[in-house]
């Protein structure tokens, strides 16, 4: 048998292209771990754990909790088939103390992250929740429980005026807002904070219900969306440059008063003094948020004709 030395053998291996490489064992799934890891099952089972508490029946439970036993028959959750323990854990050491002292679930006793780690037992892979993580409400400790009711018959706030008021009852700053004279129709009960604001958390900035401000602006507004020949760039830029979203004291939820507004970006017209005109520009340039007739030194100066 015919031998090489090293550097004529290495020499070989690069011309030809031969290299030869020991079998390995095949990588573990990085992605079925990380499925395992997230499952509700798996991630979030340890904040219902009671340990040396076995499960004693909801019966037990109602020999001292009647009143939310009877709201509870009604809620959704048991319709769902859920009993007492499958939220609160093992009942065996807190029905044997006597006095209620035993250690049991008690999700206003408990640190925000286990006690929302208990609904998320169950609902870590709902739609709704699947921005949670990375949303306003959890990055400020809110409960699950803050807003929901989950012993009533319906889980969700029934009314558009009982989830604003929920709203309100912590965005103090919003809810003044919508007290001024012009206004979205929250304080009327015909929308709610939710049909903007996404409460579980949201891809875009304030939990938005879309992609950024003008995209979510105009599911409603629709007719100021063009395509116009003539954009007016402040409106394809942000619909905040010229309004305020939650209320404000001038028509059309502007963030001043006209002419004022238009001044802060036009020179405007003058009486021949250098004092500017008084009137609302929008008297003549009707078609603020985009035209599409020509002015005659071209351009377009946002008039109807």
């Amino acid at each position: 048998m015919r031998t090489f030395s090293r550097p004529f053998a290495v020499a070989l291996v690069l011309t030809c292209g031969l290299i030869l490489v020991p079998p390995t064992a095949p990588a573990k799934s990085a992605s079925k771990d990380k499925t395992q890891y997230w499952s509700g099952e798996k991630a979030f089972a340890k904040f219902l754990e009671i340990p040396g508490a076995e499960k004693v029946g909801s019966d037990q439970c109602q020999t001292c909790h009647a009143d939310e036993f009877k709201t509870y028959r009604r809620s959704v959750h048991s319709q769902e088939t859920l009993e007492c323990e499958d939220c609160h854990g093992a009942g065996s050491l807190h029905v044997k103390s006597g006095d209620g002292s035993g250690p049991i679930v008690k999700f206003k006793n408990q640190p925000v992250k286990a006690a929302n780690g208990v609904c998320l037992s169950c609902h870590s892979e709902a739609e709704a929740l699947q921005n949670w993580s990375s949303g306003a409400h959890q990055r400020h400790d809110v409960r699950c429980v803050d807003c929901h009711r989950v012993h009533q018959t319906e889980a969700k706030l029934n009314s558009r005026r009982e989830q604003n008021d929920k709203c309100q009852a912590c965005h103090h700053k919003q809810a003044m807002e919508g007290n001024l004279p012009y206004h979205h129709p929250v304080r009327e009960a015909k929308m709610t904070c939710a049909d903007c604001h996404d409460p579980h958390g949201g891809t875009a900035a304030n939990n938005l219900r879309a992609d950024n401000l003008n995209e979510l602006c105009f599911t409603c507004h629709d007719e100021f969306r063009g395509p116009f020949t003539y954009q007016h760039v402040p409106v394809t830029e942000n619909c905040m440059k010229c309004h305020t979203p939650h209320g404000s004291m001038q028509r059309n939820l502007l963030q001043v008063s006209q002419p004022t507004l238009c001044l802060q970006c036009h020179p405007g017209h003058h009486n021949g003094t250098g004092v500017p005109l008084l009137n609302a520009c929008t008297n003549c340039h009707s078609s603020i948020h985009g035209s599409d007739a020509p002015s005659a030194t071209g351009g377009s100066v946002f008039i109807d004709k």
